[in-house]
């Protein structure tokens, strides 16, 4: 069982990257199980997404300490400390004091983000990590075809 928090402001994708980490879960036959948690400011308000995959079936969507936290916002980073633990595997954003600086839009960033979940514990094969990228993306890639040139596998090796 691996369980992974994901925390941002609202419009930074969180939910986004969440969704589309258990649906590589699903397309690898595996449990998952994603519950957001954001208040009424989608918006620029703190946005959570807690997810969990596992080969038996999850119970229960929340957890007490993640084995991966991501961080995206300083502000999220308040709300979020009580979730590490000893084991947690912290991903900071470039907004996070000290993170790594990026030159990435924030709507590409997220993606860099879901690779490193990825990389980290070793959730889902690259292969279906991609098609569920594939898939959430649909029709932003048939609206602007040049999104295609962005490389997705790289994006989520980094």
């Amino acid at each position: 069982m691996i369980k992974v928090l994901i925390a941002g402001e609202g419009g930074q994708g969180i939910q986004v990257i969440a969704e589309i980490l258990a649906q590589a879960a699903f397309l690898e036959n595996k449990k998952a199980l994603y519950i957001p948690n954001f208040g009424v400011e989608q918006r620029g308000g703190v946005s959570l997404a807690f997810v969990i995959v596992d080969e038996k079936p999850v119970v229960y969507p929340k957890f007490a300490k993640a084995d991966i936290l991501a961080v995206l916002s300083q502000r999220s980073w308040e709300r979020i400390k009580n979730y590490v633990g000893l084991q947690t595997k912290i991903i900071k954003g470039p907004a996070v004091e000290g993170g790594k600086s990026s030159n990435l839009p924030p709507k590409v960033w997220n993606v860099v983000v879901l690779g490193k979940i990825n990389k980290l514990g070793k959730v889902v094969s690259q292969e279906n990590l991609i098609k569920a990228l594939e898939k959430r993306f649909a029709k932003q890639f048939e609206k602007n075809p040049d999104l295609r040139k962005l490389d997705i596998r790289a994006l989520t090796e980094v």
